[in-house]
């Protein structure tokens, strides 16, 4: 997995084999235009839908990165204000950056002010690179800057050797230029969007954002839906922080629309409600049945999960199993997909951080 170029250039991006200037085969004119019109990708099957007024939603692949996918695997979304338009996240390649920024487009020709990172994962921000000419700013976290210094050579050469050249082409790791530490209010002119810093809980960079017009927020991977929750910060954390953000998708007691970062939103509701009656057995807020208040249900059934994990570990610890014998004795959960992904290593994680806890 080794790429042929990796510099970080003034623009503070890391690009990947820039197709060249001077390549004027047929071929290259074929990539070239594959990758510059964010158009035709909004035209082959990549959807947005408008989960509340000037919010709009891309909802991502569940699985990993694969050709087929080009990168697309978490969700994405774009408010649009008076003044400007704000994005949060990406998409895993440029590839997918270009479609989203094609779907902007179609929409809105407001300029585009700010491109926000939820988290420092892959499949979330390796899309930034089709922003680049729009000249937003870059928000994120403050601690995002140095998580990305420390993985960015592993994320792109893993997507040139997953992806391919062609589709892996263009892709930079782009550094964010707007730290955030706390909370902070952006304007895109009518509305505000607030952005929230995290204690480490899915990774130590972690925000939310929320549109002050509908409430809609935002979580990253701080929720995930369907997709087995994976633990890259810290569970205790993770659990700390979960009442706190499940009280952020209501206002005035009534429910608001919420995005995971993987999975459906809450737009989804009918369908959703059938297959939460499934993933959420043991819930630990409002019974599935007794309620319609589908984020609720959404925040439990990761709950349920976080607090299985960490009950099981300690309970390994306290028994005096090694860490093998821990991951070895792990019972699949049921009815999250990724499952044989990542479950063992979410026992792994919970294992390392929990053996040091008084």
């Amino acid at each position: 997995m080794n790429s042929k170029t990796l510099g970080l250039d003034p623009a503070n991006k890391l690009t990947i084999d820039g197709l060249s200037a001077t390549c004027l085969s047929l071929a290259c004119l074929l990539v070239c235009f594959f990758f510059v019109l964010p158009a035709a990708h909004a035209e082959s099957g990549f959807e947005v839908h408008e989960i509340a007024a000037g919010v709009w939603v891309h909802t991502g692949e569940i699985g990993d990165f694969a050709p087929e996918n080009k990168g697309d695997l978490a969700n994405l979304g774009f408010v649009i204000g008076a003044r400007c338009v704000a994005v949060i996240d990406t998409g895993g390649s440029r590839w997918v950056g270009e479609a989203l920024l094609g779907a902007i487009r179609s929409k809105t020709k407001l300029p585009i002010c700010y491109v926000i990172a939820t988290h420092m994962h892959p499949d979330h921000l390796l899309g930034h690179a089709a922003f680049l000419d729009e000249h937003p700013q870059f928000v994120a976290a403050a601690s995002q800057a140095r998580a990305l210094i420390i993985r960015r050579e592993g994320y792109l050469s893993r997507q040139k050797a997953i992806l391919g050249e062609n589709l892996a082409q263009g892709t930079e790791v782009v550094l964010p230029n707007h730290p955030i530490i706390g909370t902070e209010q952006l304007d895109l002119g009518g509305r505000m969007l607030t952005v929230k810093t995290w204690r480490t809980a899915h990774t130590d960079n972690d925000l939310t954002v929320q549109d002050s017009q509908t409430h809609t927020l935002f979580t990253g991977d701080l929720l995930f839906v369907d997709h087995l929750p994976v633990i890259d910060g810290s569970i205790k954390g993770w659990l700390a922080i979960l009442p706190e953000l499940g009280a952020l998708a209501h206002e005035e007691e009534k429910s608001v629309p919420v995005v995971p970062g993987h999975g459906p939103d809450t737009g989804r509701s009918d369908k959703e409600l059938q297959r939460l009656e499934v993933i959420t057995t043991k819930p630990t807020g409002p019974e599935i049945g007794q309620t319609k208040d589908i984020s609720s249900a959404y925040f439990a059934a990761e709950t349920d999960y976080l607090s299985s994990v960490a009950k099981e570990v300690r309970g390994a610890l306290k028994a005096q199993q090694t860490l093998q014998q821990t991951v070895s004795s792990s019972t699949l959960p049921a009815h999250w997909k990724l499952v044989e992904w990542y479950h063992r290593r979410n026992i792994t994680a919970a294992f390392a951080e929990l053996e040091w806890e008084d």
